[in-house]
């Protein structure tokens, strides 16, 4: 089933078409960009874009 949540991530949050399925969560690109995070892969988590760490910054 495909719903419209709310999503909050590391205090940023957004608002994007999810597939529930079961009890595990994937976060896709679109939800990364629009959160403005970045990955940190060798720490294993997400990080807030350095060049906006407060607040998330849609450039269209």
């Amino acid at each position: 089933m495909i719903t419209w949540e709310k999503l909050e991530i590391e205090g940023r949050e957004t608002t994007e078409s999810a597939l529930v399925a079961g009890d595990e969560v994937l976060i896709g690109q679109t939800v990364l960009e629009s959160s403005d995070l970045l990955v940190d892969c060798n720490n294993q988590r997400l990080i807030p874009n350095p060049k906006n760490p407060e607040y998330p910054v849609f450039r269209i």
